[in-house]
């Protein structure tokens, strides 16, 4: 009984930690990305293509808007981060950026606002798409100093483990269960 209860407690574990473990955007994801408004130009700096893959890099910004005016630097933990590179508190005009992120798994599930203390004027509008794109509209921002920035938080469906693994689990279970069983008739 006592190998059962160790055993099960382990598996329960187990399957508990791999939610926990899974970042929300692996490193290495493709990222393709949108502008629209002040600037109608999105540079990944892998390539100079709208197209770039995940670093996580601290100061490893993954786009630049061709105006040079806004930096996004995303992270595999989720975070945004949104640099103002103008040089100046304000960010006059609109910026609209759409996201979408290559082979995710697990889906998105959330996009909200994590600090904003960096902003004093203006309006920033998150929001989720769907399971594996976000939106992000930046309008005639003030910030609380010159490069200043702020953060957003992408959040992710809670893993679920593969059938065939719960299925492998389940009869090594049965098995121990049934060993145990016959021990006690015996």
């Amino acid at each position: 009984m006592k190998t059962f209860k160790t055993l099960a407690v382990i598996a329960a574990a187990w399957l508990g930690s791999t939610a926990v473990l899974a970042a929300t955007v692996p490193v290495g994801t493709s990222i393709t990305g949108q502008v629209s408004g002040a600037s109608t130009t999105l540079v990944g700096l892998d390539d100079g293509s709208n197209v770039t893959k995940l670093s996580d890099g601290f100061g490893d910004i993954e786009f630049l808007t061709g105006d040079f005016a806004v930096g996004l630097d995303f992270f595999s933990s989720g975070l945004l981060q949104v640099w103002n590179n103008s040089g100046d508190t304000g960010l006059p005009g609109s910026y609209t950026f759409t996201f979408s992120f290559a082979g995710l798994s697990p889906s998105l599930s959330s996009f909200v606002g994590l600090d904003l203390s960096g902003i004093n004027g203006g309006d920033v509008t998150l929001k989720l798409i769907d399971d594996h794109s976000i939106s992000l509209t930046l309008n005639n921002l003030s910030f609380t100093d010159s490069f200043g920035s702020f953060t957003a938080q992408l959040g992710a469906a809670a893993a679920v483990p593969e059938p065939g693994t719960l299925a492998l689990l389940g009869a090594g279970l049965g098995a121990l269960a049934l060993r145990r069983s016959r021990r006690a008739a015996a």
